[in-house]
């Protein structure tokens, strides 16, 4: 592996594990959906007052070129912008991958509203920051910050668009900056979607600046290098430039590039998650119940000794059980430490406009599981059967190469993935688990100490 990949995902991964990770998000990283850059954007401008956008490199006075010829009125640009950007569109799988991420504060100088639906998708709530006045309220059931430094488009009137809003963006929007200043200084930024040459960008890498020499921190983003020789070389002198900021490069082929690096990002940081997966109903046999309860909250107790995050669905006996032991283990933690160490989230049911119960259930659980490494299952009985969601949760893991753990003695599907991957160990075992742990979580094992004793020799090997 390349050695920049490399320091970026120990240092990222670090961040994300700390709760110090921030994220930039640029125009470039929003084109995927179909939605325009800063050129499209302003192209039919041009025309009009007898420009072409194509021979323009200072894109803020060709938007206020057009302010000026209409009296300084602002009317025209801020209804191109609420049309151009009031429309649905999909979310990219970059916006997707970050979405899943424990990032505290992203920062963006997009109008538009993808990275709220990304994360609203994810299952999670920002609280948006897009005006001076927002900077002075909070949500305290917020996920994350979004600070919009040049507006967003449901509020045209305060957007940062012509070359006077940012000449005064220093005294109209002081709060933004110094709360730049200060991520810059203290987390860890991943840069996307920005060309660095873009004017929008000016009061950024002056923050930039101050705050490298201030105290230099490592930053990184990830660019598609130039085909053309002319580009790719000047693009070779912008990446040791970026050095002056604390800037770092990955450099990559192709926007596919970017988002396989992504991917790995988050499979790095799912190697110390564990997915617990299972069911048992609440009016079910009463022993039964008793024998999933405690192996499942022995099981979050166990990922909270390692200091493993627990990453589960919303069960009442199995994810119940397992979300008590992890609190347990994380004893005398603060709040803020516990929720680093647990994702819980349900089975999405309320069904987006086009798409079916079965493939939205599904989505739901690829999204949940992609952010682990190992997944755990215990029990799984629905209506007198294996349950079915269980099965499709082992299937999506494998898939997507997590290591599995089926504790047989729990019974139904746990049971039966055991049977098959005992079938077939060459396929299903990976070399870090022995054969011994393996068996040891197999139908003979009754004794719920020797379950969580194998159990706790699998982690052991796979956190190391």
């Amino acid at each position: 592996m390349d050695q920049g990949l490399t320091d970026f995902l120990r240092d990222y991964v670090d961040a994300l594990e700390r709760g110090s990770a921030a994220l930039f998000v640029g125009a470039g990283l929003s084109m995927a959906t179909g939605l325009p850059g800063w050129g499209k954007l302003l192209e039919g401008m041009a025309r009009e007052i007898g420009l072409d956008v194509g021979k323009e490199h200072d894109l803020v006075s060709l938007s206020q070129f057009y302010v000026n010829r209409y009296a300084g009125s602002r009317t025209q640009l801020e209804s191109l912008v609420r049309r151009t950007f009031d429309r649905d569109v999909g979310i990219p799988d970059n916006h997707r991958i970050l979405a899943r991420l424990p990032i505290g504060h992203v920062w963006t100088t997009n109008y538009d509203e993808i990275l709220e639906g990304a994360w609203r998708q994810a299952g999670k709530v920002f609280d948006v920051k897009a005006r001076s006045r927002d900077l002075t309220t909070s949500d305290p059931e917020a996920d994350a910050l979004l600070f919009k430094m040049h507006g967003t488009a449901s509020q045209p009137d305060e957007i940062i668009l012509t070359k006077d809003d940012y000449e005064r963006y220093a005294r109209l929007r002081p709060g933004f900056l110094q709360i730049l200043e200060s991520d810059l200084t203290t987390r860890t930024f991943l840069f996307l979607g920005l060309s660095f040459t873009d004017p929008n960008l000016g009061h950024v890498l002056s923050a930039l600046r101050r705050s490298f020499e201030d105290g230099p921190r490592q930053h990184y983003t990830i660019l598609k290098r130039p085909s053309d020789p002319y580009d790719a070389q000047r693009f070779a002198h912008l990446v040791t430039d970026l050095h002056r900021y604390g800037i770092r490069t990955l450099v990559v082929d192709d926007f596919a590039g970017i988002t396989e690096i992504l991917r790995k990002l988050e499979r790095r940081r799912a190697q110390r998650s564990v997915f617990v997966s299972g069911s048992f109903p609440e009016d079910g046999d009463e022993k039964e119940r008793a024998f999933l309860t405690t192996i499942a909250r022995g099981v979050g107790r166990i990922v909270g000794s390692k200091n493993m995050r627990l990453v589960t669905g919303l069960g009442r006996v199995v994810g119940s059980a397992a979300v008590t032991g992890l609190v347990e283990a994380l004893d005398g933690r603060t709040a803020a430490a516990i929720s680093r160490r647990l994702v819980v989230r349900p089975v999405r049911e309320v069904v987006p406009p086009g798409a079916s119960l079965e493939a939205w259930k599904r989505k739901s659980r690829e999204d949940l599981i992609v952010q682990s490494g190992v997944m755990i299952v215990i029990g799984g009985l629905r209506r007198g059967a294996p349950a079915p969601g269980v099965l499709e949760e082992f299937e999506i893991a494998k898939a997507q190469g997590l290591v599995v753990l089926p504790i047989a003695a729990t019974g139904y599907a746990a049971q039966a993935i055991h049977e098959a991957m005992r079938a077939n160990p060459g396929t299903h075992l990976p070399a870090e688990i022995d054969a011994a742990s393996f068996e040891a979580l197999g139908p003979e094992t009754k004794d719920e100490g020797a379950i969580l004793a194998a159990i706790e020799r699998c982690l052991g090997r796979l956190a190391t």
